[in-house]
């Protein structure tokens, strides 16, 4: 059964914003007087992009679609300023209150406001979510380091333990009326609305549809979600994936499990049953030219091979030998039972079988700033699967192949 998917979606405008922030605020001088027209910069640590709005008559700024990343804001006024306000920690989806105080014009002031970004309350909205940032995406130990799991962090999220993380659903909405976005672009088909499943169709073993590696931060949207989001009325996932920056940052890593390393538990019998799982890959992403051209590419492999048991009852013997020359043929695909059952004409097997996954995960991004206002990025992924799933004693199996794609090309302008 093979399972393919692509989606190309190229676009002059900006859209889908869900993945974008704000920061909006007032400015206002040290008596908490209004003052108008002020200039404002933020500027991304990360990029050294700027972006320069004005404050209206009212003293009131709105920085609109900016990318989630960490902001120095600086500001100025007629005879005011500047004031700089470093740190400023924006997640994804995320509005941001920032109000500025600008000193007289022989006093410079700064301020680091990082300090309280664990108790930042965002009050724009009355959605029930929660933000995963990149810290916990990175550190946060994970069984197999499927992105799903972390969904369980949002408030009102459940599943039913089944250890595959296929059935996550929120606030007792069906997960198939989950909506999962990549970069603010509809990817339910690509990182399933029921994650492991091809398609909603069937439930494997598969897990790198995206590579954590490849993962900036996400939101979750587990109810009273503004009328932006559509296509579900479940949760609304979503997802940033990581961009080069003014500065090379990678690693390479290797994450295993392995029977060895485990003790032996009462339903393994005489022997334990095998384990060998090994995940590895590296990232790695900077500039190509300091502040205009970015790149991040990332690969992450997985191979597991883990034993089944499988108990069946097979023909006995007696069987065998009272049966039809043209059924015997048939029995002999069933393997010899190694006790008897009530039934004479029946024995069972228990058998140890192998199921093995493999999966091979690639990504590679690249942003371009022509200007303050103009920039563009292309990225791309695609991940392979090769599952091989026993069904019975017999030896026959299910071999699921499944090739995800994501390709995404977008110019903005603001």
């Amino acid at each position: 059964m093979k399972h393919t998917a692509l989606l190309l979606l190229l676009s002059v405008c900006a859209f889908a914003q869900a993945d974008k922030g704000r920061i909006v605020g007032t400015v206002a001088d040290v008596s908490g007087a209004i003052i108008p027209e002020a200039s404002i910069v933020a500027k991304d640590i990360k990029t050294g992009a700027e972006r320069e709005v004005k404050a209206d008559t009212k003293g009131y700024y709105i920085l609109t679609n900016p990318n989630p990343s960490t902001y120095e804001v600086s500001a100025k006024g007629r005879d005011l300023g500047p004031s700089v306000y470093k740190e400023i920690n924006l997640a994804v989806g995320q509005e941001r209150t920032l109000n500025i105080v600008l000193q007289p014009a022989t006093v410079a002031s700064e301020v680091t406001v990082s300090g309280g970004e664990l108790t930042t309350i965002d009050t724009s909205s009355a959605s029930v979510g929660a933000n995963v940032n990149a810290r916990e995406v990175g550190t946060l130990p994970l069984n197999g380091r499927q992105l799903s799991q972390l969904y369980l962090l949002a408030p009102g999220a459940q599943t039913a333990g089944g250890g595959s993380f296929d059935n996550i659903r929120f606030s007792g909405r069906a997960n198939q009326e989950n909506a999962i976005r990549f970069d603010g672009i509809e990817s339910s088909s690509i990182i399933d609305a029921s994650p492991g499943n091809l398609n909603g169709e069937t439930s494997t073993g598969f897990r790198l549809q995206s590579s954590l590696e490849n993962i900036s931060e996400f939101r979750v949207e587990s109810s009273n979600y503004p009328a932006e989001y559509g296509t579900g009325t479940a949760g609304q996932i979503s997802v940033v994936t990581k961009s080069g920056g003014n500065d090379f940052h990678g690693g390479i890593f290797e994450y295993l499990r392995n029977s060895a390393l485990d003790a032996r538990n009462f339903y393994d019998g005489s022997s334990k049953a095998p384990l060998r799982l090994n995940q590895y890959g590296f990232s790695i992403g900077g500039p190509i030219k300091k502040d205009r051209t970015f790149f991040f590419v990332s690969q992450e492999s997985l191979r597991q091979r883990v034993g089944v048991n499988l108990v069946a009852t097979v023909p006995s013997a007696s069987a065998r030998a009272r049966a039809v020359p043209s059924i015997s043929p048939l029995l002999a695909g069933y393997p010899v039972g190694q006790t008897p059952s009530t039934n004479p004409d029946l024995d069972v097997f228990r058998g140890l079988f192998s199921a093995p996954i493999d999966e091979f995960f690639g990504s590679f991004r690249i942003d371009h700033r022509f200007s303050d206002k103009l920039s563009t990025y292309v990225r791309y992924n695609r991940d392979q699967g090769y599952l091989q799933a026993p069904l019975d004693v017999s030896g026959s199996y299910a071999l699921t192949t499944a090739v995800p794609q994501n390709v995404v090309w977008t110019t903005q302008y603001l």
